[in-house]
């Protein structure tokens, strides 16, 4: 094996990301694969405990890897994060991981409208948000990679799931606009569509507590995914492997999809 061909092409030595929600769950799975494969990682998340925990590990990867107090559905939240990232960074940013969401099992019917402006303003209005800032130093130097965290419910919904469903279908919606737009920047955008992963959004919305119950899907892969199996797929997104790649959905969810075969 050529690894020198190997490093060229999946290395990401030198490279500045930035992952939303990278404190816990799929984002800290993402943020851990990116530094080891030598990216400076900064985490956004809204849990202060759990992001000093993160950045611990990181910084034993990678020192100059980051933590920030972000709420991302806050406009204001994100525009002070990226104005003072920016000045930091000498206005230099390669990577983006939109990661950061919120779910619960509500059904269309029964979707009230704090339920709405709960998923929108987390999945929807927050990942538009960074989505803008990241793109203006990506396209100050014509170059960059974006990756929407999605959903393989985005794809092929589930009812009990409608309300969270809707925000990650328009999730690919945008991320193909993004791509469209972003490309004669020579920024390529796609999206990550995980399946069934051992984390915490799960958690049910506040504005109406739910019980979702412990059901398990019947994988074909027989296991349910880990946060790092997310993250290793995304590091090899924004490598040079995939520079040929834009407006893409990759569905990492272990046969997930086939649940209805």
């Amino acid at each position: 094996m050529n690894l020198d061909y190997v490093k060229r092409v999946l290395g990401l030595e030198g490279k500045r990301a930035i992952v939303t929600g990278g404190n816990s769950g799929i984002g800290k799975g993402v943020a851990i694969s990116l530094a080891n494969m030598g990216a400076n990682v900064a985490i956004l998340g809204r849990d202060q405990p759990t992001i000093d925990e993160t950045v611990a590990q990181l910084k034993e990867i990678e020192p100059g890897c980051t933590g920030h107090r972000v709420d991302i559905s806050s406009k204001s939240d994100v525009d002070s994060f990226f104005d003072g990232y920016y000045r930091e960074s000498g206005g230099k940013l390669d990577i983006l991981v939109a990661n950061a969401g919120v779910c619960s099992a509500i059904r269309a019917l029964d979707t009230t409208e704090a339920d709405v402006d709960y998923f929108f303003d987390i999945n929807y209005k927050g990942t538009l948000f960074c989505c803008q800032r990241a793109a203006e130093a990506m396209k100050e130097q014509k170059s960059g990679n974006i990756v929407i965290v999605t959903s393989v419910n985005a794809l092929y919904p589930l009812p009990p799931q409608a309300a969270y469903s809707s925000t990650k279908g328009a999730l690919e919606v945008l991320m193909q606009c993004l791509a469209v737009d972003l490309a004669p920047f020579n920024i390529r955008v796609n999206s990550l569509a995980p399946g069934a992963i051992h984390t915490n959004i799960g958690r049910n919305n506040p504005n109406r507590p739910r019980n979702q119950g412990k059901a398990r899907p019947n994988l074909p892969l027989g296991r349910v995914g880990e946060p790092e199996d997310m993250g290793d797929a995304v590091a090899c997104l924004v490598s040079d492997a995939f520079r040929y790649m834009t407006g893409s959905t990759v569905l990492v969810d272990g046969g997930l999809k086939l649940r209805n075969v």
